[in-house]
Formats: C-alpha cells, structure tokens, sequence
C-alpha cells in the first residue's frame, strides 16, 4: 500500500469527536517525547556550553518573536478562513485560499529575512554586557533568520492539515523531526562543542519537517497544485483582510508580553539570569506546551462545533471544557510548585537553582495564562478577532512599562511580576467581556464567580500539597519521588469529591467510557456526544 492510501484510509470517515480523540492523544505523546528529548539535549548543552549561551538562546528566541510579527496574524486569520469550505468541500474556494496564502507567506519570510539582517549589527543594544566568551554572536543570529525565514516557504501547507482536524498527522511529523534534531544537537555537542552546528541541525531539521508536512498536504489535498485557482470573493478577501488586521493586534500585545521578558532580563539584569532562569522556563513551557497543545487540539472541532450547533449546546460545552481546563492547570501548577526545585536539584545540582519567589512567580503566571485557554480557544473558533483587537496593544505596552521598573529593582522577579499585572489588569476580564457578549450575548460576570471559585480551590489544594511536601526532608531523589503520587493524587481526587455528580463530569465519563471499553472497563453509557 502506498502512502497516498495509508493516509487516505487513516484519515477518512473520522468524525469531530474521533477526530479530537486522534488529535489530543497524538499531540500528548509527542509533546512528552519532545519534553524527554528536550532535557536529554539540554544536559548535554549545559555541561557542554556555559551558561551564556543558554542566556543567548533565550534572547534570540524573543527577538525572533518580534520579527514574527511581520507574520501579520496570517495565519489564524486563514486558519478560520479554511473552516466553513473544508465542512462544505468546497474545493474550489480551498483552492483559492491557499493560494492567496502561499503568496503572503513568501513575502513574510522575505521581510523576516531582511528585517533579521538590518538589525544584526545592534544586537549589542539588547546587551547589559556583551559576552567576551562568545564570540561570533552575529553570525549565530543569522543563521538563526535565516532559518525562520525558510520555513515560512512550506509551513503554510501545515495550516490546513490543522483546520482539517488532522493535527494529529502534522503532530506525527514533528515528532520524528524533533527526534531527529535533538538526536544531531546531541551528537553535534558531545563531539565538537560546536554551537553553530547546533544551529545548523536545528535549522535542517526544522526545514526537513516543513517539507515532509507539506508533501503530505499535497498528497492529500490534489488541488494545492492548481496553477491557476480563480481569485478570492472581494468579500472574501475584506473578510480577510479586516480578521488578519485584528489578530495581528493580538500579535503585538501577546509579542510585548510573553516575547519582552528576556530581553528586558539581557538589558538590565545580564544573559546568566537568562540562562539560570531558561531552564525554570524549559520545564515550564515544556508542560504548558502539552497541555496546550492538548487544548488546542479541540480547537478546529470546536470550531466546526460553532457553525453547527445551538448557542445552549455550545454554553455547555464550554462550562464542561473549562472544569477539564482548571484541573489540569491547577494540578500541573502544583506538580510544578512541589517538584521544581528537587527537580532541578537532581538534574543539574543547586548551583542552577534561583530564589523560591522566582519560583512561585512563574508558576502563578503560568497558571492565570493556563485558566485563559478555554475562552481562548472557544473566542478564536467562533472568529472573534476585531471586538478586542486593541486590547492585546495596551497589554503589552502596560507589561513593559511596568516590568522595567521592577526589572531595575527586583530583578527576575519584578519582569515576571509585570507580566502577572498586565495580564489580571487588562487581559483576563476584557476577553470574557467580548466573548460573551457577542457570542453569547449576556454577562460575563458568572465566568469570573467561576473562574474565581476555581482560583480558590486550587490555591487552597497547592497550599495542602505545599503542607504535605514540607515534611519530607530526604535526597534529591526520594524528595522526587515521594512528592510526586502527592501531586498526582491530591488535586485529583479533591477535584473527584466535588465536581462527580456534576453534568460536566458525566460528560467526560460519557466521553471516554467507549475506549476504557476497549481495554474491558465498563466506566458508563456510550454516548452520542461530540466535542
């Protein structure tokens, strides 16, 4: 059997829910292969590298977000865009989008580029002092855009696997690539030391994927290689156009936010806190980055759920997936909280450790960005992008205005806490405000009773925890391991006693009792319900 069929028969006749099933247990696995392979690369690279260039990595990596802003918000812009023509089949419509697509992704690698080169020569700017055991900073920096800039060529094709409720083949793709990459930067490391053929297989591999997706897009879907595909509705394309607009807002102040700490750390704290401070951010973004992804996963059936069901039904589903979203944000905060610093200990010695208010910071910030993502991902399925489209804009210039300051006074500390005030004073009431009324069309006050009902009941299960782990005083190892069915099974079973008899609860019993019977469990009824 060829490829073609494989795929074919993979992907045909899978409904949203098999489909979101197939998305969320892909995008797990390979997230905790990309985690376990992440820590293996990043042990090698500390006893390899000092801890200057993991301070490095850092800084490229936000000034690279700044350059993705030239990406415009393209991509979630037609991302929705593919939604409505995928449900219809409406190849002809498909056609005509990607193609307008290809066209504006080019030009964002070619800005990237040129922007990336023109800036090179002051990246000294971003520096509180410029590293004298490193040399060649510039030359890293390029390679590193240049790499950006190509993956802009292919990645296009990638989206409409995703729209198509096919993550799970773009999530299967990665996962070789990124097995691929770490196994070369490891290799690369331990025999040259060389930290611009880590780049290089980074790079390479990162190409590699891009090309793989988008040969099996175009396997597919035939009518990517039309020539000559009729041109887009003028409504289409204002449609477009004014959505684009409006997420590439979002673009800046998510950008100002989340991509301006550690440039405002390299400025005026120096690249080592960077470094001390990137591995916290390793674990922490590395587990954000699998519950995300396992959240995101739901977003193109929920998105297909928005154009076919009755506004009732879609109310309950979002109350069912934020109990899903603030347990498991609330358990991972935990796990983080008591698990870190013997973590950390064990892995790379105390030397590596920072104060516990860095800790509990980050950790908080993690947390109120995680309890964000249900309303995220519900707002962005039902295309609500120009309601709010400046309020992502005075987030980020309110995160940098306050940050610096505390930066200058508190160091890590204050960056992070100037994040955590920019989100509570401007974010995490306006997006429930917009979402609601013009979703919904009533208040958002009892989403905040509830999401403050759920602040407090996992604040009161970390402090539980946090009491429960103060008494164990061993070695690394056995603090490790003793915490850890602590933080596993407390969260779990508190959110078990209250919320069993609840309809979101049997709704994921519902949800998962026909595969727990696969395996000869009878957990409940087989439903008829779809996420």
């Amino acid at each position: 059997m060829n490829l073609k069929r494989i795929l074919e028969k993979i992907s045909a006749s899978a409904g949203r829910r098999d489909n979101s099933t197939r998305n969320v247990t892909v995008s797990l696995a390979v997230s905790i292969l990309s985690l376990i392979l992440s820590f293996f690369s990043r042990t090698v690279f500390i006893n390899k590298l000092s801890a200057e260039y993991l301070g490095l990595s850092g800084l490229f990596s936000n000034i690279l977000s700044f350059l993705f802003l030239s990406e415009l918000g393209i991509g979630n812009a037609f991302s929705f865009a593919l939604y409505k023509p995928l449900k219809d089949g409406d190849k002809g419509n498909l056609s005509s989008i990607m193609a307008l697509f290809r066209k504006l992704y080019h030009i964002v690698g070619m800005i990237i580029l040129v922007t990336g080169l023109l800036i090179t020569p002051f990246l000294s700017f971003f520096l509180k002092n410029e590293p004298e055991n490193i040399p060649d900073i510039q030359l890293y920096f390029v390679v590193m855009v240049v790499g950006t800039a190509l993956s802009f060529l292919f990645s296009y094709k990638r989206i409409l696997l995703i729209s198509d409720q096919k993550e799970y083949i773009s999530n299967l793709i990665f996962g070789i690539f990124r097995f691929l990459a770490a196994a070369s930067q490891i290799i690369i490391l331990l025999y040259t030391g060389s930290y611009f053929w880590y780049l290089i297989a980074m790079i390479g591999c990162g190409l590699m994927e891009n090309l793989t997706a988008a040969y099996v897009a175009n396997i597919l879907y035939p009518f990517l290689s039309d020539k000559n595909p009729a041109p887009l509705s003028i409504e289409d394309r204002k449609e477009l156009k004014k959505n684009t607009f409006a997420i590439f807002m979002h673009k800046i102040g998510g950008t100002l936010v989340f991509s301006s700490d550690n440039i405002i750390i390299s400025k005026y704290v120096g690249l080592i806190p960077i470094g001390l401070y990137s591995n916290y951010a390793l674990i922490i973004t590395s587990i954000d980055g699998i519950l995300n992804k396992a959240m995101l996963s739901l977003t193109a059936s929920i998105g297909n759920l928005m154009t076919s069901s009755d506004s009732d039904y879609q109310q309950k589903i979002f109350s069912h997936v934020l109990l899903l979203n603030c347990w498991i944000y609330g358990a991972a905060s935990v796990c983080l909280l008591c698990l870190m610093e013997p973590f950390l200990n064990l892995w790379i010695g105390s030397n590596y450790l920072l104060e516990n208010t860095v800790l509990i910071l980050a950790i908080l910030s993690f947390y109120i960005t995680g309890i964000r993502k249900t309303l995220l991902i519900f707002k962005d399925a039902s295309g609500i992008f120009t309601q709010d489209k400046y309020k992502p804009l005075i987030e980020g210039l309110v995160n940098i205005l306050v940050s610096i300051p505390l930066a200058i006074h508190f160091g890590i500390q204050g960056v992070i806490l100037g994040t955590i005030i920019s989100t509570l004073c401007v974010a995490f009431w306006f997006e429930a405000f917009v979402f609601f009324r013009n979703r919904f069309h009533r208040g958002f006050g009892e989403y905040l009773f509830v999401q403050l009902r759920f602040i407090l009941l996992n604040f009161i299960i970390a402090s539980l925890c946090c009491f429960l782990c103060k008494f164990i005083n061993l070695n690394p190892l056995w603090n490790l391991l003793v915490r850890i069915p602590i933080c596993l099974i407390v969260p779990s079973f508190i959110y078990l006693v209250i919320f069993r008899k609840t309809e979101s609860f049997a709704y994921f019993q519902d949800l998962i009792s026909p595969y727990i019977k696969k395996f000869g469990i009878r957990l409940g009824q087989n439903p008829n319900r779809e996420v």
